[in-house]
């Protein structure tokens, strides 16, 4: 995992995104321009003032102090400087970054920051629509915009949000809830058992863990007491292109799920699968390797992205449709919920912030607590 180090020198700011490789920023009348610079570090803050004195000079505050020149692209570069150095996940700020080069800084980007309307965003968003974006993927973009200028309102770069006064386009109904039934998953299993064992594996672990991808391919085997018949889930992978790194969950706690008889002794031979796989490519074990890697000495946990490319392969060997990994997922909610298990002691299973997000989602899977509260409440009546 790379370390990554920031530092602000003047107009420009360099990161070191692995050792000895840095990112340099410089903002100019124009923009923001950044280049790639390997070295030490003294070495690339040289290259930052070269860099600097290449360009010219960044408009902002004017004489009297106030912030009319600065456009809104400088406000986006320095709102997502602000969310890195404050530790936002790197997957959030790729994703905040992409929709910004690709959407937001283009046809918004010059624009003076304190003269950008609502008329302006409801005409960007408008044009988005007409290009074929879908209502989500633009109200995706507006909160990206909306969250930025609420910021440079915090800073002082204008007095009101023009956001809050446009009218972005509501997302798109939600995809509906896919639950596979435990034949499919048995099915899953069983396609990817013979070809495919840490696929195997990673089925399984998401189906009776109910565990989120990425904290599915952080767990090492010290995080599971095979003797207690228990899962420490505390981290997530998460993957930006071929980078890996890991993070809290997504609520920022930790957690522990109990395993029964059936799923330690799953557990136990996916063990001795790895061991045998070690011991075959005459490549030992590291100290404490991943539960999920495909490489013969666990240093390496599988990547997020293609346990979901794996995934699709095993699907297809299963002839099943319309199941995505993730819904592995909902399986174990539904079905706990289904069998009568209180919600409080799933949403602790799943991690999930709150009991009440456990009932609003799968409000669906208790059918029966519905049927009896008709049937005691209509016994009340008359006959």
């Amino acid at each position: 995992m790379a370390v990554k180090t920031r530092a602000a020198y003047g107009g420009g700011s360099m990161t070191e995104r692995a050792d000895g490789v840095w990112r340099l920023r410089v903002m100019t009348s124009r923009g923001q321009v950044e280049r790639s610079f390997r070295g030490g570090q003294t070495a690339a803050r040289r290259a930052l003032n070269e860099l600097a004195s290449e360009q010219p000079a960044p408009s902002g505050l004017t004489a009297s102090g106030d912030m009319t020149e600065q456009t809104f692209g400088q406000l986006l570069d320095k709102w997502t400087d602000h969310l890195e150095a404050r530790g936002r996940a790197p997957k959030t700020l790729a994703e905040n970054r992409r929709e910004i080069e690709t959407r937001i800084r283009p046809r918004l980007g010059t624009i003076a920051v304190t003269e950008l309307s609502a008329e302006h965003l409801d005409d960007a968003y408008s044009a988005w629509l007409k290009e074929g974006l879908s209502a989500s993927s633009v109200h995706r973009h507006a909160a990206v915009i909306s969250a930025a200028l609420t910021q440079g309102v915090k800073w002082g770069w204008l007095d009101l949000n023009p956001a809050q006064r446009a009218s972005a386009p509501a997302p798109t109904t939600t995809r509906k809830l896919v639950t596979p039934g435990p034949d499919q998953v048995v099915k899953l299993i069983r396609a990817a058992k013979e070809s495919d064992p840490v696929m195997a594996t990673a089925i399984a672990l998401a189906f009776i863990t109910g565990g989120r991808r990425g904290e599915l391919a952080a767990l090492r085997w010290s995080d599971i007491d095979l003797d207690a018949g228990i899962v420490r889930i505390e981290r997530s992978l998460t993957q930006i292109g071929t980078e890996l790194s890991e993070k809290s969950t997504k609520t920022g706690r930790g957690r522990n799920v109990t395993l029964d008889e059936r799923a330690v002794a799953l557990l136990l031979r996916h063990r001795a699968w790895q061991l045998d796989l070690s011991r075959r490519a005459e490549s030992s074990l590291v100290a404490d390797p991943y539960v999920l890697s495909d490489n013969a000495n666990g240093a390496r946990p599988i990547e997020p992205s293609k346990i979901t490319d794996r995934f699709v392969s095993v699907r297809g060997k299963a002839h099943i449709r319309g199941v995505r990994f993730h819904d592995l997922r909902h399986a174990h909610v539904t079905k706990l919920l289904g069998a009568g298990v209180d919600a409080t002691t799933v949403a602790a299973r799943v991690g999930h912030a709150s009991t009440r997000m456990t009932l609003d989602r799968y409000a669906h899977a208790l059918p029966a607590g519905d049927v009896a509260a008709a049937a005691i409440i209509g016994a009340m009546l008359p006959a």
